[in-house]
């Protein structure tokens, strides 16, 4: 792997900002009030940036229309023009996300557009890498950009040229149910893991898209589908606009990135694929973007995107096809719209050489192990110690006498949902597993939580189900050697009547063929669907024990003796699907016995060894509501019940959470070491064995406060239900850029761990703090030491305070650098962190601009935004 930048020398500096002149003022009209937009940069030039990304991002910056693609312009037809800006059906079905056809004639390619944000999505396999929000808590823009690499090298390997990344919203509320896509609540972290991935992965000659422009913060309300009318406005302010959620767009801009994705939701009474405030004033103006704009798939809504400044319709045609033909046609869009949208687009072929065969040429394989061991560095980096009283790493004693709890402790939690790389099922190894092949030792093992059940026998179907086209199953479990013939197609119906009272887990489980499980007429989960020729097992967390895709019901409560109708499908794969073989289908459940008898055997087990590891999930069995987002931060599938129970029967309880964001923790009190690997990846069993086996040290931090309880977040404030919920199909960002630490800094709330924090197996101390001018900001250098006996990883922060004469409210405290160092015992390095002229600045809505803040202002050195070891002050 390249040289990180702990790997730097003693008294190294490393720039984390950039000075210099501001970009051209625009005054535009945002929403109903005149603002002048410029706009400097959030994070400077990343130091792993290399001539290749400088090359990739000259070329996005130089004029978008070359002589070259002038020239091709004035030879397509009206018709050729059209296809290149809009999405069609690839004839040779890859399983990407989008495709546009290339015009041959005029040697112009094919451009294929796979889903990221954590690797590659398509029908072949790519590396499983752990997501966004692992890899930021690495706090590491080196690992971000070899991350990157990973997905450009594989992208181009498997035949795409665009990759949908970086994922680059804030992570403004912690309902977010893709909050594990992107790397936190800070505007500066976020731009800095955004540029890095876009560098890595241009650097491969694959295309970037940074996803979704713009305030796209949550699911919850953003677009309704089938009534698009029903969807909520957003609205935010210029000064939060362009403090936080503009930041990283700038960044990734400079990094040189291709391509940018409207988002679905509406921004200050528009949509944003229509937003031309945002899409020209902003992002192409402000912010000096020369790539080509494409809408989120199916957020296109008229032609009048097209002027707007969205480029790119996907996935179809519905309005840049024949609409727009007619509109252009008939006078109403100029030709020129349209040209200027192509030559955008054609501008970014050019740039990467795809026109004249100077692209860089693509690996004929994937190189498995490089991938996995990226994979496996940003399980590790990106792991948070959150509580420790000892228990970690594991001692001799506890290896010993050691039992892990829990379904993803016997089954790696790779990640949840789509929009990833699945991974090679071959290197999914549990931690379990890896615990026992790296220790040697005999480890002892309970679910606690089953997630793949037991199938609903005969008993509680009363009469069987009868089966379309005759015939009578006393059960649907036709698995293994009893699966139904490829391709087969088959529907049962009947009866359920549950023998007790209580919450059910309902399953559908299978493989060959999409399954679906309706009770009483309403379908209440589904597996195994395919998009166009792949399907993943990733309707869960993880997959049933025996291989399925294992489709989970929101828990339900069931009267014993009572009778649910049923309806149970199987549509079987066509012959494009990729895997195709035998149908495998399994009606499942966990009953409430069943629940019981779980955490009780954990409890036994618990009670009888010296340590047990519980380990502990979300995204899915019942976390998810609304939208796709969480409705609530409460574990899911009875796991506080778990935890709970099996701390009270062993206070040596240690807790491992794969989660993608804060949870909730009832049981904190009786559980003093907590481990959050997030969702680890294809090679994260091993780094969770190495983890807590001490043969890794962890030191990542985290990139959102976990709050005591729900309501302590700024966007759940039940004062303010316009901040999440909405009033009057309004959203409001009325926080402003009080957003996740700065919110409970400025209520005076205690979170459980506050953002950028994260211990280590060993101890550093901070010390020589000083603070001097250097250009248009000033540096600010200290010491840091391990003090123990273990090497490992720190991340000192740097915070400003708020400007003594700011004529605005400012934060109490705004990360304004950091540096992740690695350190051996007693080692001591002097770091620099530069602090330039926009993290001094605040956005003036007055006289639409960036305005230096005036007065003296507190410089704060720590271990996390709460944890302040250093403090000095700067006159600014």
């Amino acid at each position: 792997m390249p040289a990180h930048p702990n790997d730097a020398a003693p008294g190294t500096s490393h720039d984390v900002a950039v000075t210099g002149p501001s970009r051209r003022t625009l005054m535009k009209q945002f929403g109903t009030a005149a603002a002048a937009f410029a706009f400097v940069a959030a994070a400077g030039p990343l130091a792993t940036a290399g001539p290749a990304a400088a090359a990739t991002a000259g070329a996005a910056a130089a004029p978008a229309a070359s002589g070259r693609v002038r020239k091709l312009i004035a030879k397509l037809t009206l018709d050729e023009k059209l296809s290149l800006v809009h999405g069609a059906v690839d004839p040779q079905r890859l399983g990407q996300a989008g495709y546009v056809p290339g015009i041959k004639r005029l040697g112009i390619p094919e451009l294929r557009l796979s889903d990221g944000p954590a690797g590659v999505n398509v029908a072949k396999s790519a590396t499983g890498l752990p997501p966004v929000s692992t890899l930021g808590a690495a706090f590491n823009p080196a690992l971000a950009r070899e991350y990157g690499e990973v997905m450009g090298r594989e992208g181009r390997t498997l035949g795409m040229d665009v990759l949908l990344a970086p994922q680059i919203e804030l992570s403004r509320t912690p309902f977010f149910s893709r909050n594990k896509d992107q790397s936190g609540e800070d505007p500066y972290l976020n731009g800095l893991i955004g540029a890095a991935q876009v560098e890595g992965v241009q650097a491969q000659g694959m295309l970037a898209q940074a996803k979704h422009f713009l305030a796209n913060n949550q699911r919850f309300h953003e677009f309704d589908r089938e009534k698009p009318e029903n969807s909520y406005d957003f609205i935010v302010d210029e000064r939060t606009l362009h403090e936080m959620y503009l930041p990283a767009f700038d960044a990734v801009v400079r990094a040189g990135v291709s391509s940018v994705m409207s988002a679905y939701n509406h921004l200050n009474g528009k949509w944003n694929s229509e937003q031309k405030t945002t899409l020209t004033d902003i992002l192409r103006g402000e912010l000096g973007f020369r790539g080509f704009v494409t809408s989120d798939w199916g957020a296109t809504h008229s032609t009048a995107a097209l002027q707007a400044g969205q480029d790119m319709q996907m996935w179809d045609g519905s309005f840049y096809g024949e609409p727009l033909k007619k509109a252009i046609l008939g006078g109403s869009i100029p030709e020129s719209a349209l040209d200027t949208a192509v030559s955008r687009i054609l501008g970014q072929y050019d740039a990467f050489g795809m026109l004249d065969g100077s692209r860089k040429p693509a690996r004929r394989s994937i190189d498995i192990e490089a991938g996995a061991r990226v994979a496996r560095e940003v399980a590790t980096q990106g792991a948070v110690l959150l509580a420790n009283d000892g228990g970690l790493p594991l001692s001799k004693s506890a290896l010993n006498d050691l039992a892990l709890i829990g379904p993803t402790a016997g089954q790696v939690a790779v990640s949840v949902a789509g929009e990833r790389a699945y991974g090679f099922e071959d290197r999914m190894v549990s931690p379990l597993d890896a615990l026992r092949r790296t220790t040697g030792r005999r480890i002892a093992y309970e679910v606690g939580v089953d997630l793949t059940g037991t199938a609903v026998p005969a008993s509680a179907l009363p009469g069987g189900l009868a089966r379309k086209g005759g015939g009578t199953d006393k059960t649907v479990d036709f698995t293994g050697p009893k699966g139904l013939p490829v391709g087969s197609t088959t529907e049962w119906t009947g009866t359920l009547v549950p023998p007790t009272t209580g919450e059910y887990a309902l399953k559908i489980q299978g493989w060959g063929a999409k399954v679906s499980l309706s009770v009483d007429g309403k379908e209440i989960a589904s597996a195994a669907g395919a998009r166009d020729s792949f399907t993943r097992k990733w309707s869960s967390i993880v997959p049933t024990t025996d291989g399925l895709d294992n489709g989970q019901a929101a828990p339900v409560t069931l009267t014993g003796g009572k009778t649910y109708k049923l309806l149970v499908k199987a549509t079987g794969w066509d012959a494009t699907i990729a895997d195709r073989g035998p149908v495998q289908i399994r009606l499942a459940w966990v009953t409430p016995e069943q629940r019981a008898a779980h955490i009780a055997d954990a409890v036994k087990l618990a009670r009888r060894v010296h340590t047990p590891v519980v380990f502990a999930f979300n995204g899915e069995g019942g976390a998810l509501g609304g939208s796709g987002d969480l409705t609530t931060l409460t574990l899911p599938a009875h796991q506080d019940e778990l935890i709970d129970a099996v701390a009270s029967a062993n206070p040596r309880t240690i807790l491992v959470l794969n989660t993608g964001s804060a949870a909730t923790m009832p049981w904190r009190r009786k559980v003093r070491t907590i481990l959050h690997t997030g969702y680890v990846g294809q090679e994260g069993g091993w780094s969770t064995a190495d983890l807590l086996t001490g043969r890794a040290n962890p030191g990542g931090k985290a990139t959102v406060t976990w709050p005591k309880k729900e309501t302590d977040d700024p966007t759940l404030d039940p004062k303010h239900p316009e901040r999440y919920y909405g009033v009057d199909k309004t959203v409001t960002y009325s926080e402003g850029i009080f957003v996740g630490y700065r919110g409970y800094d400025k209520a005076g709330t205690e979170p459980h761990f506050p953002f950028g924090h994260g211990l280590s197996y060993t101890e550093f101390g901070y010390s020589r703090l000083s603070v001097r001018e250097h250009g248009d900001g000033f540096d600010v250098t200290f010491t840091v030491t391990n003090k123990g006996r273990r090497t490992g990883a720190e991340v000192p922060q740097v915070y400003l305070g708020p400007a003594r004469k700011a004529p605005v409210e400012m934060a109490v405290r705004a990360l304004a650098g950091f540096q992740r160092v690695e350190l051996r015992p007693g080692e001591s390095r002097r770091i620099t962190v530069r602090v330039g002229e926009r993290q001094l600045s605040y956005w003036d809505t007055g006289r639409g601009r960036w305005t230096r803040a005036k007065g003296r202002r507190a410089v704060y050195v720590g271990a996390s935004s709460r944890d302040i070891r250093l403090t000095d002050s700067v006159d600014c």
